[in-house]
């Protein structure tokens, strides 16, 4: 029996619910196809509400905590903001923007690939257009959304940080190894090791773990 409901006039999205402490407690975090919600595990309750309306309802990476506040990010033309939250008296927390880029110049637009928090820098991929193929790779500052660095037509694709590094994929199956800093792009190292994919490199135990459509493979990347 389910123990509790939320967020059901909302139409639904495509993100996955996160955990993220704000004001010193654990709060879920959805993203819905029309705004964001903040939950209170235990119960359900509705804590505070965000609208984000972009085209087709594609919110589709999921929210990220940063030291006690909540980055959103979206392609479709949209962009980022990043929110705050005052506490009131009843125990709701109202939401109010840090930052707030969107639009046409916005400095990150997150189609589907979640952006990777990494020493209070957002790495992730810039989606320019309605669903369209340019996409860059970009460094944002997480605390003022100001643009380190980016590597225009990337092209779009997925990554995950460790030992210092970026290991991103991009969707014609290349593997591209970066050195993760804001300073400037420095790609170590790019090769074709799988057929075309949208999945997200997976890490343990020093083994890099990559799949496609027909198979999933694994490098030895302790070295």
């Amino acid at each position: 029996e389910p123990l509790w409901t939320a967020g059901q006039g909302d139409p639904a999205g495509y993100s996955s619910p996160v955990l993220v402490e704000i004001d010193g407690k654990q709060r879920l975090v959805a993203f819905t196809g029309s705004s964001a919600l903040g939950i209170a595990p235990a119960d359900g309750t509705v804590l505070w509400r965000f609208p984000w309306v972009t085209d087709y309802e594609c919110n589709v990476a999921s929210p990220v905590g940063i030291d006690g506040q909540v980055l959103l990010s979206s392609g479709e033309q949209h962009g980022s903001v990043l929110l705050r939250f005052d506490s009131t008296a009843s125990g709701r927390l109202i939401p109010k923007p840090v930052w707030d880029s969107q639009g046409r110049d916005s400095t990150l637009r997150a189609e589907w690939q979640t952006p990777v928090l990494l020493d209070g820098y957002l790495y992730g991929f810039d989606n320019v257009g309605s669903a369209g193929p340019v996409t860059h790779l970009t460094c944002v500052e997480a605390a003022t959304g100001k643009r380190m660095w980016q590597k225009l037509r990337f092209g779009k694709g997925n990554l995950i940080a460790a030992d210092g590094k970026l290991f991103a994929t991009t969707m014609q199956g290349e593997l591209v190894i970066l050195e993760a800093t804001p300073e400037e792009y420095r790609e170590l190292g790019r090769k074709k090791v799988i057929g075309t994919t949208r999945q997200a490199p997976a890490l343990a135990g020093g083994r890099l773990y990559l799949r496609d459509g027909r198979q999933v493979v694994c490098f030895d990347v302790r070295n």
